[in-house]
C-alpha cells in the first residue's frame, strides 16, 4: 500500500554544507560551486528519473538555470551559518505511473511553494537497486529568499515556521489522496503519526541512502538495526494483541455456555418439583361434598322472616401450594426462629447486666 513519508531539512552553511552540490546531487549532474571553487559531478549516479524547476511569474530567466541559481544563493548568503536552502524528501505512491506521479508532485509545488514565492529545483528518483523496489521519491529544493527586481530579498522568516511544514504535509496528503481516488485506488496516506491516528505501533525512522551504503559494504548501521528491532518488536506486539484477542472471545463463549447450562439446571429442578407435587396430589383422596347448614335464626324481640337457606354445592378446593409457596413458609419459618432467638439472647445479656449492677453496688444498698 502507498506509504506515507515527508522529511524536511535545511541545507546550512554551518554544516559543511554546499547547495550546488546538494543541487548536482539530487540531479545527477555537474555542477561548479563558484564559492568554493570546486567542481561536483554525479552525472555517473543512477536512478535520476526527470529534473525540472518551477519559478513564480516575472522570475528572470537566468534563475531557470539550475547553474546559476545555486551559485547566485551561495553568493547572496554572507554568513559562515547562513542557511542556503530548504530540502524536502517525499516518497511517491507506488501504485501510480510516472506521468500521474509527475502531475502530483508539479500541483502540489505550485500551490504550496511557488504561489508563496519560492524557487524549487525538482527532482524525482527511481529505487534503489538494492532497496525497496517502491520507493520512488522527490527530492525539492527549496530558496528561502523572497524575489527582489532581478535577484534576492530578505529571508522570508515566514517559511521557517513549525506551523508551515505542518500545512505542507496536510497538503501532501490531500493531493496524493485525491489522485489516488480519481485513479480508483483504494489505498491513502495519513500524514498524522500512529498515536494520533490511534495506531498501537512503534514508528520506524528513515534509514536514508548513507546507511544503506553502509549496509549494503557489510558494515553494521544503527539506525538500520535500530529499525529491525522496532519492525521485530512490532510483529511480536501484532502476535500477541491477536493472542489475547482469541482468548477474550474464548472466554465469552465459556460464559454464554456456563450461564446456558446454569439456566437449564435451575429449569431441570423447576420441572421435578412440579411433578412431585402433581404426584402428592393425584394420592389424596378426594374432599367430600357436603352441603352448607343454614346459619340459626337471630334472636330478636320480634320474630323475623326466616332467612332463605345458600343453595347447597360442593365446597371450595384449596389452591394446591407450589414449590414457590414453600420456600416461602420455609424462609419465613426460619426468619422467625432466628428473629426468636435473638429476643432470647438479648434477654439474657440483659439479666447479666442488672445481676452484675447489683453485685457492685454496697450491702446497705442491697
Amino acid at each position: 500500500m502507498a506509504q506515507y513519508h515527508f522529511a524536511a531539512v535545511l541545507v546550512c552553511r554551518s554544516k559543511g554544507q554546499s547547495v550546488v552540490a546538494a543541487a548536482a546531487y539530487r540531479a545527477g549532474a555537474i555542477l561548479e560551486d563558484e564559492r568554493l571553487g570546486k567542481t561536483f559531478d554525479y552525472r555517473r549516479r543512477g536512478g535520476v528519473l526527470h529534473t525540472e524547476i518551477h519559478a513564480p511569474d516575472k522570475t528572470p530567466g537566468w534563475m531557470l538555470d539550475r547553474l546559476q541559481l545555486w551559485n547566485a544563493v551561495e553568493k547572496v548568503e554572507k554568513r559562515k551559518d547562513s542557511q542556503l536552502a530548504r530540502s524536502l524528501d517525499i516518497a511517491l505512491p507506488h501504485e501510480l505511473t510516472f506521468e500521474q506521479n509527475l502531475e502530483l508532485v508539479r500541483d502540489f509545488v505550485r500551490e504550496q511553494f511557488v504561489s508563496r514565492g519560492m524557487i524549487a529545483d525538482i527532482a524525482i528518483h527511481a529505487p534503489g537497486r538494492k532497496g525497496d523496489i517502491r520507493n520512488v521519491h522527490v527530492h525539492i529544493l527549496l530558496t528561502t529568499r523572497e524575489l527582489a527586481g532581478a535577484g534576492f530579498g530578505a529571508k522570508a522568516r515566514d517559511w521557517n515556521r513549525k506551523e508551515e511544514l505542518q500545512v505542507w504535509r496536510e497538503a501532501w496528503a490531500d493531493h496524493a489522496n485525491r489522485i489516488l481516488e480519481r485513479e480508483r485506488f483504494e489505498e491513502r496516506i495519513d500524514h498524522r503519526s500512529l498515536s494520533d491516528q490511534g495506531i498501537d505501533r512503534e514508528p520506524t525512522t528513515h534509514v536514508g541512502p548513507n546507511a544503506k551504503e553502509m549496509e549494503d559494504r557489510g558494515k553494521p548501521s544503527d539506525r538500520a538495526q535500530q529499525n529491525r528491532d522496532i519492525k521485530a518488536a512490532n510483529k511480536r506486539m501484532e502476535r500477541l494483541k491477536k493472542e489475547l484477542s482469541e482468548s477474550q472471545t474464548r472466554l465469552i463463549q465459556l460464559r454464554r455456555q456456563r450461564s446456558g447450562e446454569r439456566m437449564e439446571q435451575i429449569q431441570t429442578t423447576v420441572r421435578a418439583a412440579d411433578a412431585i407435587w402433581k404426584k402428592d396430589e393425584q394420592r389424596q383422596p378426594p374432599t367430600p361434598e357436603t352441603p352448607m347448614e343454614p346459619p340459626p335464626p337471630a334472636k330478636q324481640p320480634e320474630p323475623s322472616p326466616p332467612r332463605t337457606p345458600l343453595p347447597s354445592g360442593p365446597a371450595p378446593r384449596r389452591r394446591r401450594p407450589s414449590s414457590y409457596d414453600r420456600i416461602d413458609q420455609q424462609n419465613y419459618a426460619e426468619r422467625a426462629a432466628k428473629e426468636a432467638e435473638e429476643e432470647r439472647k438479648k434477654q439474657e445479656t440483659e439479666r447479666e447486666r442488672e445481676k452484675d449492677e447489683r453485685e457492685r453496688k454496697p450491702d446497705r444498698e442491697r
